[in-house]
């Protein structure tokens, strides 16, 4: 995305070295909001990735939490001793 002004249409009215210097100065306004829109766009599309991997990553996260849940299910009915305390897996001693 990009803007363009209109530098080179200031009437011949002034005198040439203030023309010459409005016209730099647009220019230069110019190139700086065209990086500002640039850098914008681009931002936006980190932000948009940044969010697809962290849906991604949450996601994988949820379902490691799942399958040790289940691991820990089915050892439990074999009677191994071992339960999740705090979100880890830890040993039991018997009977507990």
């Amino acid at each position: 995305m990009s803007i363009k002004l209109f530098t080179n249409e200031l009437s011949a009215v002034y005198d040439d070295s203030l023309r010459q210097m409005l016209i730099s100065d647009f220019e230069i306004i110019q190139d700086a909001i065209n990086e500002m829109l640039d850098n914008q766009l681009i931002i936006k599309r980190q932000q948009s990735d940044i969010k697809e991997t962290q849906t991604t990553i949450e996601s994988k996260i949820r379902v490691q939490d799942e399958n040790m849940h289940e691991l820990v299910n089915i050892l439990t009915k074999y009677d191994v001793p071992i339960q999740i305390v705090n979100g880890k897996v830890v040993e039991t001693e018997e009977g507990e």
